[in-house]
């Protein structure tokens, strides 16, 4: 039986998956693990969460305590992370869905600034064409809703005088038979 940890671990999402969703890029090392080796991850809660949680895990296999050295708030953490993954597959160890990496603190961090930087650029600049796409269909839309009003109410002008003509003939014609028949 898996614990909590260990579920949530395989049921992860792919980082593709979590683009433009704002969480924490957090890096943490264990004193169990050799030195200049680190987990890099993706959390909604922060890096000092997770690594409360990962110590807690009874099913743990990896002796040792984990301690976070960094996290960052991220507004597309799913576009970071994939960057900073691509960026430092050189240096990954462990099986396929383990995010350890032997590299140095300060080169890991800069990394990830920066991943999170451009990923965030990236993220506020198609949120600001999506905003200007709407905003131009919107307004598309208003015209034309009001260019088909326009257009109706013409047409409606225009049948309505073809309706007022015949009505006035026909009551021209009924008033004259009426008149008529009065005299």
């Amino acid at each position: 039986m898996l614990s909590a940890a260990a579920r949530r671990q395989q049921q992860q999402l792919d980082p593709r998956a979590l683009r433009g969703v704002p969480a924490y890029l957090y890096v943490l090392k264990n004193s169990g693990l050799k030195e200049g080796m680190v987990h890099i991850g993706l959390s909604r809660r922060g890096g000092w969460a997770r690594a409360l949680e990962l110590n807690r895990d009874k099913n743990n296999v990896i002796p040792g305590s984990f301690e976070c050295i960094f996290e960052a708030r991220a507004q597309d953490s799913g576009s970071a992370l994939e960057s900073v993954f691509e960026i430092l597959k050189h240096a990954r160890y462990g099986r396929g869905n383990q995010d350890y990496f032997e590299i140095d603190e300060q080169s890991v961090k800069h990394i990830i600034e920066r991943c999170i930087e451009e990923a965030d650029k990236r993220f506020q600049l198609r949120f600001q064409q999506d905003l200007a796409h709407r905003t131009y269909r919107a307004d598309s839309e208003a015209s034309l809703r009001c260019g088909h009003e326009l257009g109706t109410e013409r047409d409606n002008e225009s049948e309505n005088k073809h309706i007022n003509k015949a009505e006035e003939v026909i009551r021209e014609g009924i008033f004259k038979k009426a008149l008529s028949w009065l005299s």
